[in-house]
């Protein structure tokens, strides 16, 4: 029984390796440069969506044609916006969204 296993390669990392870091960063920043006002009603519910709070603890502004509602935002149903007071909004009557600072 003294038969010897084959070794195991290990390769020798001499060098870091930060490529996904240059790009992910970079990518942060360009997001944060631009201004909210550039941002177009879809871009600003991605971001509302892809941040690292709640969306429903995050207020908002949200501006239609015909009213302006002060609210938080549930979710997003297909086209729509579901508010905390139970408003369906669909997403093409929005001219802008306002998030409101903590």
């Amino acid at each position: 029984m003294n038969k010897k296993t084959p070794n195991i390669f290990k390769k020798d990392i001499t060098k870091d390796h930060i490529n996904n870091k240059i790009i992910s960063s970079v990518r942060e920043k360009n997001i944060e440069n631009r201004k909210s006002d550039d941002l177009s009603v879809s871009e600003k519910l991605n971001k509302l969506f892809k941040s690292n709070r709640y969306v429903f603890n995050i207020g908002v502004i949200i501006k239609t044609k015909k009213k302006d509602y002060d609210t938080k935002i549930i979710g997003k149903i297909k086209n729509s916006i579901i508010t905390m007071e139970d408003d369906v909004i669909p997403i093409i009557e929005i001219e802008d969204i306002i998030i409101k600072d903590r």
